[in-house]
């Protein structure tokens, strides 16, 4: 069982994770948005980013959901 001090500190890599998460989306958003032309390895370096942002978040938020649980 994970102790508080644990728990706080997955709740506060989790916020940074969704924040990061957050500035990436709006990069693209804002990409997409103006028509503004990149290269095919700037794409592929976004979309890695937030693909393996989100699978980070996916670890995270199961390393806590069993502690609120219990």
């Amino acid at each position: 069982m994970f102790n508080q001090k644990q728990t706080s500190k997955l709740q506060l890599q989790l916020c940074e994770l969704k924040l990061e998460e957050r500035r990436v989306c709006s990069d693209i958003r804002h990409l997409v948005n103006n028509n503004k032309m990149i290269d095919f390895y700037k794409a592929k370096q976004l979309n890695s980013l937030r693909t393996g942002i989100k699978s980070k978040i996916k670890n995270v938020e199961a390393r806590i959901m069993p502690n609120i649980i219990a």
